[in-house]
């Protein structure tokens, strides 16, 4: 089911707040784009967009932690790696099958579905430690 962004995935930093309520939008748009069977060019520029977009959020996240000195900085940057490799499969699949209601259903599971447990458990974890790491707390 196709999901809009809410404020309960708000993880307290409004940069990255405001970049993941984009995630979703950039979602929201490539699997519409599948379901309205736009053609292949069509899809193939919103898997582009939503990589691109991915790329610069990650950096921006990746760039945060490094200020802040999260240590578990190493498991996220994989993580991130992981849905680049996600995006690729998918491409690949759209250019050997076509547009479907199958491939929409796994673009929305790739996209939507890692986007919201990976902030509700990953980006959480990071904002954590920020916020205990500004409080003169001793972060996690």
């Amino acid at each position: 089911m196709l999901k809009n962004w809410s404020d309960v995935y708000s993880i307290g930093i409004a940069e990255i707040d405001e970049q993941h309520r984009r995630f979703f939008e950039a979602a929201h748009r490539l699997y519409e784009g599948i379901l309205d069977r736009e053609g292949r060019a069509a899809v193939v520029e919103a898997i582009s967009f939503m990589r691109d977009y991915a790329n610069r959020h990650f950096q921006t996240e990746e760039v945060f932690m490094r200020e802040h000195d999260y240590p578990g900085l190493k498991d996220h940057l994989r993580q991130h790696a992981a849905f680049f490799r996600c995006l690729d499969e998918l491409e690949n699949d759209l250019m050997i099958f076509g547009p479907s209601q199958d491939l929409a259903e796994r673009a929305l599971d790739i996209t939507q579905d890692w986007l919201i447990e990976h902030i509700s458990d990953e980006d959480m974890l990071y904002s954590l430690h920020v916020k205990a790491e500004r409080s003169g707390a001793t972060p996690a």
